[in-house]
């Protein structure tokens, strides 16, 4: 598949239940996950890992991993100084197209509003 500019062999991806697996395992925090988006670095050449806080109806935040099935939502409820990102494992889904249709508008609604407050804020600067 063709992802981020880049040729990836999803037989390098892992699974959903690797990543789960692997999380239950090693620790349901960033660190842990920190370890497969290495792997995906070293093996793909690239970090396809996202991470996506503008969610106004979900968790704090999510992070976006590719696998061999798709992409999953790997939601974090807290972060805290030690772990950063605490992960809700339980919580892991697989996005649809749909759902990632969704993720994208929010996204854009949220990045506009963004820019014109900021724009708005220069003006304020400039005038003062």
């Amino acid at each position: 598949m063709m992802f981020m500019g880049h040729q990836i062999e999803k037989s390098k991806l892992m699974t959903k239940d690797q990543v789960v697996d692997y999380l239950k395992t090693h620790g349901e925090h960033y660190s842990s996950l920190s370890d497969i988006r290495t792997r995906y670095e070293e093996e793909l050449g690239l970090d396809p890992v996202w991470n996506y806080q503008h969610c106004s109806d979900c968790f704090p935040g999510f992070f976006i991993v590719p696998v061999q099935e798709g992409f999953l939502s790997v939601p974090y409820d807290s972060v805290d100084s030690d772990d950063f990102e605490i992960i809700v494992a339980d919580n892991i889904a697989l996005l649809s197209a749909e759902n990632l249709q969704y993720l994208l508008e929010e996204y854009r609604i949220y990045a506009e509003a963004l820019m014109n407050a900021m724009a708005e804020m220069i003006a304020i600067a400039k005038a003062e």
